[in-house]
């Protein structure tokens, strides 16, 4: 039976959008998350989702929020782009829940996650994180969480291969898993799960970070306080992936590299450290000799990877672009 509950009543959960022009993708999202929440009875009332617009040139979204007007729904719109971390922590400043979803425009929730992901959250109180599998279409690889950034992938890295090994090795644990979920290091940011006190007290995404890693910063920073980080396998949503990458690959790759950078001059220190740094600096060089071999296949994309990783040569990993 339906639990019914007035609007006013204080949400369980809060989902959190952030938009730059993906409309159609979040037109999609919400019909999804829509249907889903009707058909599950004891949370049908008890959630809001937060759009938070990141000054998108295309003022489509207005006619969204025309479209889904409900006390469920509510739309914020930044006055300049934000990123994602600090976009995220728009929303959260606004959210209501005891526990946050950030969830990515290009996804579908097909089936109730739910309700197993708050269930697990309440039977564990050191439970900091929850990730769902977020991309179904490689049957031997799983990029939907990993490990931390170590010197064997970074060497894997120098040829293209760190991200297929660490996937396959997921994929490995996930199918010899004696339980739904087990512990790993990150989430995959296109899905996350976290206690919204939790999230305040740690005091959310890194704000050093425009886009890309600040989901690998923020399960790190919730493991060193003490809570786990639960990659729950056994539930799915369809992620598309790289929506935004693929209209820019420039851009994409430089915000990308620039971030790891970040992350390893924020988490790494001593030998390791310059080791981690070294690698990264010439896995530039062995991706434009990559991607020089690959420009008859794809012209396009390969000039914007060799351009991008020139850029990030010249301007010492750094990303000069995103200055606000």
């Amino acid at each position: 039976m339906t639990i019914l509950n007035p609007p006013t009543l204080k949400p369980i959960l809060s989902i959190i959008i952030i938009n730059y022009n993906l409309e159609n993708e979040i037109d999609n999202c919400l019909n999804s998350l829509l249907q889903t929440f009707r058909s599950i009875d004891n949370l049908s009332q008890l959630f809001e989702i937060i759009i938070v617009d990141n000054n998108s040139p295309n003022k489509s979204l207005f006619k969204l929020e025309e479209k889904y007007k409900s006390d469920h729904i509510h739309f914020y719109y930044s006055e300049k782009n934000l990123g994602f971390g600090k976009g995220c922590n728009l929303g959260v400043s606004k959210a209501k829940g005891d526990f946050i979803l950030f969830l990515n425009p290009d996804t579908i929730v097909l089936e109730d996650i739910f309700s197993s992901v708050i269930s697990l959250f309440n039977s564990d109180n050191k439970i900091g994180i929850i990730g769902p599998k977020q991309q179904l279409r490689k049957p031997f690889f799983d990029f939907s969480a990993g490990f931390y950034p170590n010197i064997l992938f970074e060497i894997f890295n120098l040829f293209g291969l760190g991200v297929f090994f660490e996937g396959f090795l997921v994929n490995l644990l996930t199918r010899f898993s004696k339980k739904e979920y087990l512990k790993l290091h990150w989430i995959l940011g296109a899905a996350i799960f976290i206690r919204k006190d939790l999230f305040v007290m740690i005091n959310g995404f890194d704000k050093d970070y425009f886009m890309f890693f600040e989901e690998v910063d923020l399960c790190r920073r919730v493991f060193k306080s003490g809570y786990k980080v639960i990659y729950y396998h056994e539930l799915k949503i369809h992620h598309i992936g790289s929506v935004s990458g693929k209209r820019n690959y420039f851009l994409y790759t430089v915000r990308t590299y620039a971030s790891k950078y970040l992350y390893l001059t924020k988490h790494y220190k001593g030998l390791n450290r310059i080791a981690m740094v070294f690698l990264l600096r010439m896995q530039l060089i062995s991706q434009i000799i990559i991607w020089s071999l690959l420009s008859p296949l794809s012209l396009d994309k390969s000039k914007q990877k060799i351009r991008s990783f020139i850029y990030l040569i010249k301007h010492n990993l750094k990303n000069e672009i995103d200055i606000n």
